[in-house]
């Protein structure tokens, strides 16, 4: 009997140890702090520290942020939270050596939607949110990861105006 009552504790305590270990664990999960970098109105020079971030074009007035360079892993996910009334540009920190593979779906106004995405190549160097055909209105967001150490995948959902455009290009649009 008295080896039944010890397996007994042992079990007990164990499972009481799991718990402490899921809570503490769930702790850190649900608690994480989403990291939020403004890069509206300026150019803004993103680093491999920023990955993760959400960068929110939160002014209308033009703005130009430039991707580190490439490596496996980085991510940032662009947010517009004011709908731009100049260029927001997202581009390559490489020019004509990483680029963007993927596209972005868009919806104008609630009217029509439409799908963009860059060449297959990886040569766009450029996503240019216009704040009308390209995107650029409030809500859109477009995500990019490097895959590759040289090229950024991209997806995301633009808002535009009128009729669509796509946003990637070799140079600024």
């Amino acid at each position: 009997m008295g080896t039944k009552r010890v397996g007994l504790a042992r079990t007990q305590a164990l499972i009481e140890n799991l718990k402490r270990e899921l809570q503490l664990n769930q702790s850190v999960i649900v608690g994480q702090k989403v990291k939020v970098k403004s890069v509206g109105n300026a150019t803004t020079t993103l680093t491999a520290k920023d990955s993760g971030c959400y960068c929110l074009f939160d002014n209308s007035a033009a703005s130009t942020v430039i991707l580190p360079a490439p490596q496996v892993g980085l991510e940032f996910t662009f947010v517009t939270t004011v709908t731009c009334v100049a260029d927001h540009v997202i581009r390559t920190g490489t020019l004509n050596t990483d680029g963007f593979l993927g596209g972005v779906v868009s919806c104008s106004g609630g009217a029509s939607a439409d799908s963009f995405t860059a060449d297959a190549d990886g040569s766009n160097d450029f996503i240019t949110l216009n704040g009308s055909t390209t995107g650029g209105l409030a809500g859109t967001r477009v995500h990019v990861v490097c895959i590759d150490g040289e090229n950024w995948a991209v997806d995301g959902q633009i808002v535009t105006t009128g009729t669509s455009a796509t946003p990637f290009g070799d140079a600024q649009l």
